[in-house]
């Protein structure tokens, strides 16, 4: 697999609850009844194709128009998130690419933080 781009947070909770929230993208952290990931419209949240408790996970595609896409969280000591976008090749367009990367990072610096509400 191809690395398509990779950034880092430093969240305030403890590692097992944005590990917990990271496996369950259906629920909101806080049991409010809802996702936590802000969807596209009538797009599935994503599934959990791999985790190692408390330290990774790996999401399926969470943007239906490149669905061949992994998200991998990595959690390191005093939270630490490092996430990665991964593809098998062909390589998305660079524009895509750009997207990818931003779209990753508002999931992590807004949507998990709103969620765990830090």
């Amino acid at each position: 697999m191809m690395v398509l781009g990779s950034g880092t947070a430093s969240l305030s909770p403890p590692a097992r609850f944005v590990w917990n929230a990271l496996m369950h993208p259906d629920l909101h952290p806080h049991n409010r009844g809802f996702a936590w990931p802000v969807m596209f419209q009538d797009a599935p949240p994503p599934r959990v194709v791999e985790s190692s408790e408390f330290d990774r996970v790996v999401w399926s595609s969470p943007w239906p128009t490149v669905p061949e896409v992994l998200v991998q969280f990595d959690l390191r000591p005093h939270t630490q998130l490092r996430w990665t976008l991964l593809a098998h090749a062909p390589t998305p367009s660079l524009q895509t690419i750009e997207w990818l990367r931003a779209q990753a990072s508002h999931l992590v610096n807004i949507d998990l933080r709103s969620a765990l509400g830090h």
